[in-house]
């Protein structure tokens, strides 16, 4: 009963501190579910529509008219401007008004009759790479989709069948099955890493500052009595709280959010919850272990975030890690967000059974001991020193 008795009352004045403490009281309470709808509203659209394009029609003839009618019904562009010589084409770039711009050369029409090869030009601003994926794949689809129909008129009018054109003009006929986010969406694939992410760290900025906290404000002695001097009970009864309500976040995103805004979970839910409340554990420990080794809350947390911020780079979010330099990729294990996003998106998004993020799950569980093993370690030589002291 001793033991049960420390961590409960250990637990008590942790969730007391929580809820008295402004800056504890808001960032694991209130901004987690804030930001979470936030990004949900950024990411809402799920693609991009309407991506402003300019077009410079010299031909001005039946077939630019039909190329351009095509680049109208697209949903990703819109044609915002028309212009009448390439240097106002120019100038509607530099001014940011469009992303893109479709260039119809003079005689297009009457040397695709003659047989002879006409060169339309799609203009790309590749600032974006994105963005400009879009307009090119899109334009692309129109300029081909138009010069497979000029074939086959004048395959038709040469008295070749319908079944002998299209055999002509498309040999090789790609069947495309896309897997997983079949549809691209931002929504689906970048909003989840993105939340969690910054879940991650707000569970690391609060939880590096409950050890440092208590040799700042002189508080630790009264959490040594409060604990009756056992590290089991500091340990366990800190982290209780947190843990609910970091895990009552969780929850928010994947059972309030998800649904909210049409995000489906491909995998098993429960299993996506618990990998979720497991990550939650294993970066609140990483946080606190980091709080006990350093008294000074500002160089803790400075620590925090030179650990964290490249982890949204590193991680193979945004860029791949097979394609990084391999010194780099390796590095990037050390990571905590490395091995959770890796079996977060097989589970989220394809559906991983559980055999295939066993090497995730071990990786998360190496930090979580290495991090009790400091945590315990450190507080059993302030609990040392804090003895000698009174002796």
């Amino acid at each position: 009963m001793i033991k049960e008795s420390a961590f409960i009352n250990v637990a008590k004045r942790e969730l007391s501190r929580i809820l008295h403490k402004r800056s504890l009281y808001i960032l694991s309470i209130i901004a987690p579910p804030v930001i979470f709808l936030l990004f949900a509203l950024v990411f809402r659209s799920s693609l991009l529509r309407a991506i402003p394009v300019a077009v410079y029609d010299e031909d001005k003839s039946s077939l630019s008219i039909l190329i351009t009618r095509y680049i109208e019904s697209t949903a990703s562009m819109e044609v915002v401007k028309y212009v009448n010589s390439l240097d106002e084409l120019k100038q509607e770039f530099l001014k940011g008004n469009v992303k893109g711009a479709f260039y119809l050369p003079k005689n297009m029409e009457r040397d695709v009759k003659k047989g002879k090869q006409s060169n339309p030009v799609i203009f790309i601003n590749s600032m974006n790479l994105i963005i400009s994926n879009n307009i090119l794949n899109d334009g692309a689809k129109i300029i081909k989709t138009v010069s497979g129909g000029i074939l086959l008129q004048k395959f038709r009018t040469s008295g070749v069948s319908e079944c002998q054109a299209m055999s002509i003009v498309n040999p090789v006929k790609i069947d495309t099955q896309i897997l997983y986010n079949s549809n691209y969406s931002y929504e689906q694939y970048l909003f989840p890493g993105l939340a969690v992410f910054t879940l991650m760290m707000i569970i690391m900025l609060t939880s590096v500052l409950l050890i440092s906290s208590e040799f700042v404000h002189n508080t630790f002695p009264d959490l040594l009595i409060t604990a009756q001097n056992k590290i089991s009970a500091i340990i366990i009864g800190k982290s209780i709280p947190h843990i609910l309500i970091h895990s009552i976040n969780i929850f928010i995103l994947i059972g309030v959010i998800f649904p909210l805004f049409g995000i489906s979970i491909n995998g098993h839910v429960i299993l996506t919850l618990l990998f979720l409340i497991l990550f939650v554990i294993v970066t609140f420990f990483f946080g606190i272990a980091i709080s006990s080794l350093f008294h000074d809350q500002m160089f803790a947390t400075e620590i925090v975030l030179f650990y964290n911020t490249p982890a949204f780079i590193f991680s193979g979010l945004t860029f791949p890690l097979w394609a990084m330099p391999k010194a780099i990729a390796f590095a990037t294990q050390f990571i905590l967000f490395t091995p959770f996003l890796s079996g977060f998106l097989k589970i989220y998004q394809m559906g991983t059974p559980l055999l295939y993020i066993l090497t995730d799950i071990f990786k998360l569980l190496i930090f979580l001991v290495l991090s009790l093993i400091v945590l315990s370690l450190s507080l059993r030589h302030h609990i040392k020193l804090f003895k000698g002291r009174i002796v």
